[in-house]
């Protein structure tokens, strides 16, 4: 069993795609532990609200391909699009940070509000 550390964050519907997000996971991951939820400026000139961020701890018996390859889909189903990011909409974004104890993204080191939330739940 493998254990990751992911964060999700959303600008659109914030509160309801965060649940919205959980409860995708949850379908394919169990969901073990979630940090509160915190709120960050965004990073960049094309988004226009500020985002909703929480992290997650998940138990995934795929491997790190496969477990971030469901969280591309669960972005596409909830309308995620290669033109999200020029819209500056975000309906979702599924990041993993720690894959088995392992820094996978930077993210953790660049941003106080992903630390936060990761630090809370490990």
């Amino acid at each position: 069993m493998n254990t990751a550390i992911i964060m999700l964050g959303s600008n659109s519907d914030a509160d309801i795609n965060l649940e919205l997000a959980k409860d995708q996971l949850s379908s394919y991951f169990d969901v073990v532990k979630e940090s509160s939820t915190t709120t960050s400026k965004p990073f960049g000139k094309n988004y226009h609200a500020d985002f909703w961020n929480k992290a997650l701890k998940i138990l995934s018996v795929e491997t790190k391909e496969e477990t971030i390859y469901i969280f591309k889909n669960i972005e596409a189903e909830m309308g995620r699009t290669a033109d999200s990011k020029k819209s500056g909409i975000i309906p979702i974004d599924i990041d993993l940070i720690f894959w088995n104890d392992n820094q996978v993204h930077s993210d953790y080191d660049r941003f106080d509000f992903v630390r936060k939330c990761i630090n809370e739940i490990r």
